[in-house]
């Protein structure tokens, strides 16, 4: 089925781009209005979230994206299921004297694999395999080139984004995690709030706007934990729109090292079921879970103290 088949290649793309790399004249448009949303209660310890990087580092991620979608249409069932694992890396070309950061993002190798019902599985490994199967071939193009030049604030806002290559916008993963602009208590959360384009059919696109909420959930050893979630503001009664949305609603965790400044690990899992997506008796349930773990490194430097206030 389309729909089915559609939905895997969302294991390509997000290997490929992180949403907040868009290509330039595309109709995906994000507000960058990161804003406190709640305060904790008063005498505890603040913390500073921020990203911390120094010229020359290569700062690399290990990343896991499984996929299992399960359509019924007609009658007819099919499921597919993707896996890809991946390493990404910023390479820091530059840091300014207000914390901004300039990077290179690549994307160095990849493994992928795909199953359809009734068909053949699909593997793809950029290591190993000298020709990629059919529908892998942008990503053999992409690994090892670099796919653009960044430059995020300390909050993680993207001040600058120049691509070195063309880009796809699959609309879910980030390119980084928005912190808050000022130091925060355990239990304070933030927002950021944004919007997304779902092309309806016709031809048509519908925007969707979306809100990103974070918690912060305690700090143990210089480790701060965040929690994620994601909220839909416009109403939403189609459920053809209602299927490409349950690809982009996250809700998860992430690790980020106080200290240091960084993204140590991530989770985001979707488990979403749309019923009449394509008919009043067809259903899709979608399943998925992407992580992201850093990879240790040589040239990560700890700092010393706590980044308290």
């Amino acid at each position: 089925m389309r729909i089915a088949i559609g939905l895997c290649t969302l294991a390509v793309l997000i290997l490929l781009l992180p949403a907040g790399l868009l290509m330039a004249g595309d109709t995906a448009a994000s507000v960058d209005s990161s804003k406190p949303a709640a305060a904790a209660d008063d005498g505890a310890a603040t913390y500073q979230l921020r990203y911390q990087f120094k010229p020359g580092e290569v700062f690399r991620c290990k990343v896991t994206h499984l996929t299992t979608v399960d359509t019924k249409i007609r009658g007819v069932a099919e499921t597919a299921q993707t896996r890809s694992v991946s390493t990404k890396a910023w390479k820091v070309t530059g840091v300014d004297p207000q914390g901004k950061i300039t990077f290179t993002y690549t994307v160095e190798d990849a493994s992928m694999w795909q199953q359809l019902s009734g068909r053949p599985e699909v593997r793809y490994d950029s290591s190993k395999d000298k020709a990629p199967p059919a529908g892998y071939e942008h990503v053999a193009e992409s690994v090892g080139q670099p796919m653009a030049t960044v430059t995020i604030g300390p909050s993680g806002e993207i001040v600058r984004r120049e691509h070195a290559r063309p880009q796809f916008n699959p609309g879910i993963g980030e390119l980084t995690v928005p912190l808050p602009a000022h130091a925060v208590k355990v239990g304070a959360s933030w927002t950021k709030e944004g919007e997304l384009p779902i092309r309806l059919p016709g031809g048509t696109v519908k925007r969707v706007k979306l809100r990103h909420v974070y918690e912060l959930k305690n700090v143990q050893t210089g480790v701060a934990t965040i929690e994620a979630r994601t909220e839909v503001l416009t109403p939403i009664d189609d459920p053809a729109v209602q299927s490409q949305l349950v690809q982009r609603v996250k809700r998860g965790e992430i690790k980020f090292d106080v200290d240091a400044g960084r993204v140590l690990q991530q989770q985001m899992d979707v488990d979403e079921t749309v019923i009449g997506f394509s008919g009043p008796d067809s259903m899709m349930k979608y399943l998925a879970r992407l992580t992201e773990e850093m990879v240790e490194q040589k040239n990560v430097a700890r700092r010393a103290g706590p980044a308290r206030q």
